[in-house]
């Protein structure tokens, strides 16, 4: 007896099936027994990996601002999220989180809930280098966490490996250098996900991502029930590090997709015809916070927070695979599903635009000069 999407299936031997009719079974050959079977295994393997829909609870495995991004993304979409953490990491988050209803730490968790056969997705998603190889075992392996007692769709989000600018996180501190530790973890862990039946099946997908910068509200609209609240911003004691992630969500919501472990690197006499083809500095930074124009190895929270949304709710096969990345490009909103769809289906880096071609837009230089003065004050 095998149990496909709530129907019993009997397969009766030697090689006798239900014929239909009541309290009667029919003969068939080891041919078609052969066929029914790989039939059954063909069906309930597709049911086990499919993407979520609406209603699925996942499991987001942090901590982070990044986290708590993407369980605001999943209730846009309609997804359940449960947000894992240390207790103390989710008492702090309480101050900046931006959730007036507190439907997302009510639901959270400091473990896999005792629920039994609930969850259908996992995601981690911390920022920082501390979750362990032996994470991803005993999170996907749990007994009796899952429907159908397997995860439906999993993804790792991980850093790139190779980057261009040596960009600060979020949380460094001046007296402490703890990368190579943390590169080390990472490693370890982007090895274990992979190489778990599960994470490295069809159902898992790793999403790498650049440096982190938004996550906040300091945007168009639809960043106000998505982002955190702006004290973000400053939590950091890198210098001005508070500007870049404005800018950030401001103008760099647009995503580029590409297969892989990927970085877009400038090319090399880019700058300098920028410099010959726009002469006012005002317009040159006009020109590289519009059209387009893409990040080498950034990513805004926002813009990774929807894509792994957009993966959770597509077939493993429709999101690129096993591994892809993605970076942010100079866009003031998000991405729209047809977007989605389009990177999907036709992944890579966005182009340089050329400034031969730029014209400032009416009203750019009084909005760039009010951009300065606020970012004086």
């Amino acid at each position: 007896k095998t149990i496909l999407h709530e129907h019993p299936v009997y397969v009766f031997f030697p090689y006798t099936v239900p014929s239909g009719k009541r309290n009667s079974t029919m003969t068939i050959s080891s041919t078609a027994l052969a066929a029914i079977t790989l039939l059954c295994f063909a069906t309930l393997t597709s049911s086990l990996q499919a993407p979520l829909v609406p209603g699925n609870k996942v499991l987001l495995i942090g901590p982070g601002f990044l986290q708590l991004n993407i369980a605001k993304h999943c209730l846009q979409a309609g997804l359940e999220p449960i947000v894992v953490a240390p207790q103390k990491r989710l008492d702090t988050a309480a101050s900046y989180i931006n959730d007036p209803s507190g439907s997302i730490l009510k639901k959270a968790s400091i473990g896999i809930p005792d629920e039994k056969n609930t969850i259908h997705g996992v995601v981690f998603c911390s920022e920082e280098g501390v979750l362990g190889p032996e994470l991803v075992s005993t999170v996907l392996e749990w007994k009796d966490a899952y429907v159908n007692d397997s995860v439906t769709r999993c993804i790792a989000c991980a850093p790139i490996s190779k980057r261009i600018n040596k960009d600060k996180k979020m949380g460094w501190v001046p007296i402490f250098n703890n990368d190579a530790k943390e590169e080390a973890t990472w490693i370890a862990f982007v090895d274990s996900f992979q190489k778990n039946k599960i994470g490295g099946g069809d159902a898992g997908t790793l999403v790498r991502y650049g440096g982190l910068y938004g996550g906040s509200v300091d945007g168009p609209d639809e960043l106000q029930t998505l982002g955190l609240d702006e004290s973000i911003y400053k939590m950091s004691y890198e210098n001005y590090r508070d500007l870049k992630e404005r800018a950030f969500d401001r103008f760099r919501l647009g995503a580029q997709v590409m297969k892989g472990d990927m970085v877009n690197p400038i090319p090399a006499k880019q700058k300098t015809i920028e410099e010959r083809a726009i002469n006012k500095e005002s317009e040159r930074e006009a020109f590289r916070v519009l059209n387009g124009y893409p990040e080498q190895d950034r990513t805004n929270r926002h813009t990774l927070a929807a894509a792994v949304v957009q993966s959770l709710m597509r077939d493993p096969s429709e999101a690129l695979g096993k591994e892809f990345t993605v970076l942010s490009k100079a866009r003031q909103q998000l991405p729209v599903t047809e977007d989605w769809d389009s990177m999907f289906a036709s992944p890579g880096a966005a182009e340089w635009p050329d400034p031969y071609d730029f014209v400032m837009p009416e009203g750019g230089e009084d909005q760039m000069a009010d951009l300065k003065e606020g970012e004086k004050k």
